[in-house]
Formats: structure tokens, C-alpha cells, sequence
């Protein structure tokens, strides 16, 4: 089993008569790492950024660049003239056989359809082919030929094209493959797009938790949620009158949420600590 990092937080005053004690593990723990070289895009020289390259049949079509007014510092960019072909920039990801992992990261759409897409295809020793293709699109109508001339802005929707906007693949990652692909373009259709803050890992960990109330007091509820998410991963309910210990392994949770644990004593105290500590999303 892979080593659990343990977050313990103490909480209360001075006196350890006054305190609660939470203890919070997770294999893997967290945060996991991130598997994408040159994430937030600021590495490279001239007009190329490292560990990132750009592929379509046809250059022609498109405009590439790796330029300043990113998310955070710079970021990822290209324009297609036409929808004659898509182009991508792209990333050989490492990942391990049989096990679950999340792309994710933030584009700006400006005009046309991104497609976001993690793949991968190989052959096994027994002859059998085994592949990966997880996608995600987005598109607009801004900088629709129709507009302005027949139709006004207001007309046609679409994101905010200044507006740096979330996507998020889940890969189940079949045996024998040791890689998969992030690719990150435009789909078959004139537009601009940018790309940044790119992200991928292990898309579970299983979590344990412990809570202990200090000599004197009782436990009567303990709560996990996932930051930004009011629908509990875990709710005791009412516990049993004089609880002083409380434990529960959850199993298979994302590894991109911030857990909120929030443990009530039997006067009425509730104390809230996260995890990871100071992980804010």
C-alpha cells in the first residue's frame, strides 16, 4: 500500500482539556501530483513553450503562439483561418495500467470550438488493442461570418470570450498503457483559443478519518464535505450519547476537492478544519 500522508489538526485553546482532535489520511495523499511538465506554461524560449508542441495537416491553417496574458503569466494560444482541418498543442502524460486519472486546466474561447481530448491506442502482446479517447468540447458562435453584418452579437451565445473557464476529462486508463495524450485545439472550425493552468493525476484517493474528543467531552455529529459542494461525502448523522472516539474510511474520492470536515461536540460546538491544510479552491 502506497504511504498515507497524515494531516492532524489540533484544535481548541491552550489547555488540552479544550481541544478536539481530527486526524485525516489519504492514500494517495494530498494533494497528488501534478504529471504535466510545464503546467502553468512558463517555461520555453522564443516562441515556444517547453514540453508542449503543436500538430495538424494542415500549419497553413493555423496561427500558433506562446504569449503573455495568460490565466497567470503566459499561456498556450492559436487561431485557425478555416475549418478546413483541427490543430492541437500536446503532451505524452505518464500514467500507470488499470488505474483512474483527471485532465483538467482553463481555456479563453474567443471564437469557434475547442476540443479538449485525453487518448491514447495501443497494442497488447496477445494482438488485442486497447485505447483511451475522453473529450471535451466548448464552442461559440462569436466571430460567426453572420455577425455583425446579418445578425447582431447579442444574437448568437456563447462563453465570455475573456473569461477563463474550467474543463475536466476522467480517464479510466486500460492495461498496458503507459501514456496518454493531453491534446488541446481547435475542432474544425475558424476561431481562437488559449489554454492554461493544465493539470493531471490520480483522479481517486481513499480517505480515513478519525475524530477524537478531548477528556470531559462527547462527539454528536461529524460531516465531510468537498468545498463548493453543500451535498455532504459523509454525514454521521445524530452518534450515539456519549461518543468520544468517531472513525470511517471513505472510499474512491476525487483528488481534486478540498475536504471540509466539520465535527460537532455534545454542547453544541461545531469545529471546521480542511484538508489539505490551507488548500483553498
Amino acid at each position: 500500500m502506497r504511504a498515507a500522508a497524515a494531516l492532524v489538526l489540533l484544535l481548541g485553546a491552550v489547555s488540552v482539556l479544550c481541544a478536539a482532535q481530527i486526524t485525516l489520511t489519504g492514500d494517495p495523499p494530498l494533494p497528488v501530483a501534478n504529471l504535466i511538465a510545464n503546467p502553468g506554461v512558463e517555461q520555453g524560449a522564443g516562441n515556444q513553450p517547453a514540453h508542449w508542441n503543436f500538430g495538424t495537416a494542415n500549419p497553413e491553417n493555423f496561427e500558433t503562439g506562446w504569449r503573455d496574458g495568460g490565466r497567470s503569466g503566459k499561456c498556450l494560444w492559436m487561431k485557425a483561418k478555416t475549418g478546413v482541418m483541427s490543430g492541437y498543442y500536446n503532451q505524452a502524460v505518464p500514467v500507470e495500467p488499470g488505474r483512474a486519472y483527471l485532465f483538467r486546466g482553463f481555456s479563453r474561447l474567443a471564437a469557434g470550438k475547442l476540443l479538449v481530448y485525453a487518448n491514447s491506442s495501443i497494442a497488447l502482446p496477445d494482438g488485442r488493442r486497447v485505447a483511451v479517447d475522453e473529450r471535451f468540447y466548448r464552442g461559440t458562435m462569436r466571430g460567426h461570418w453572420l455577425v455583425p453584418v446579418f445578425l447582431p452579437p447579442d444574437a448568437l451565445g456563447g462563453p465570455d470570450p475573456n473569461a477563463w473557464l474550467p474543463f475536466r476529462l476522467k480517464v479510466n486508463v486500460p492495461e498496458g498503457m503507459k501514456a496518454v495524450a493531453l491534446s488541446l485545439g481547435l475542432y474544425f472550425q475558424p476561431g481562437e483559443v488559449s489554454f492554461d493552468d493544465l493539470w493531471a493525476g490520480l483522479a481517486a484517493t481513499d480517505l480515513s478519518l478519525s475524530v477524537k474528543a478531548a477528556p470531559g467531552e462527547t462527539l454528536s455529529r461529524v460531516v465531510v464535505k468537498a468545498v463548493g459542494n453543500d451535498r455532504p461525502v459523509y454525514d454521521s448523522g445524530g452518534l450515539k450519547p456519549g461518543t468520544t472516539e468517531f472513525g470511517t474510511a471513505l472510499k474512491a474520492q476525487a483528488t481534486d476537492a478540498v475536504y471540509e470536515v466539520s465535527a460537532t461536540l455534545g454542547d453544541g460546538q461545531v469545529i471546521v478544519r480542511r484538508y489539505p491544510e490551507g488548500e483553498v479552491q
